[in-house]
């Protein structure tokens, strides 16, 4: 199993789950603090922070996205600690992956949302979708890396395949 990969989901869930925090603070507290703090809206009007966070999209069943982001990545947090990674569980290795499909087509309904329907981009939730995206693919990719694979092919060998085990031949 390698080591990196538990490691690198573990920092890009934390991330996500600092960026979500902060948008779910601004909805409920201090809306213009994201407003005022996003990044390159005085470059561009295609940029507007406000404008996404604020418009009626940004809100789904009567909860903000920030918080359904917010839920999510506590969720993947805790689900991509090494301990996590290492567990045999089936379910513990179905589910980091089955959330992770669901989070990227999340994203996918959101970037829609953002440029066909509100025509504005927020830096902080695209920085919110670039790690789901980078998370996805680490977690998609890192299945053999998992407990629940190592215990199940026999190996638990990083880097190597399994010992050779003598056959035994009747005759």
């Amino acid at each position: 199993m390698t080591r990196w990969r538990p490691v690198a989901t573990s920092l890009l869930a934390l991330a996500g789950l600092g960026l979500a925090a902060f948008l779910t603070w601004g909805h409920y507290f201090d809306q213009a603090a994201i407003s005022r703090s996003c990044p390159l809206s005085s470059v561009s009007s295609f940029v507007s922070c406000g404008a996404v966070t604020t418009s009626p999209e940004s809100v789904i069943f009567g909860i903000p996205v920030a918080l359904y982001g917010l839920v999510y990545f506590v969720a993947m947090l805790g689900l991509c600690l090494p301990r996590s990674w290492r567990s045999p569980s089936f379910l513990v290795a179905t589910a980091r992956l089955g959330l992770n499909v669901a989070g990227i087509c999340f994203v996918v309904y959101l970037v829609s949302v953002e440029l066909l329907v509100v025509r504005h981009i927020c830096i902080y939730c695209s920085c919110v979708h670039l790690l789901q995206f980078a998370l996805f693919l680490l977690v998609v990719t890192g299945w053999y890396d998992t407990g629940y694979s190592q215990t199940r092919d026999g190996s638990d060998y990083e880097d190597s395949e399994a010992p050779h085990r003598p056959v035994a031949v009747s005759r």
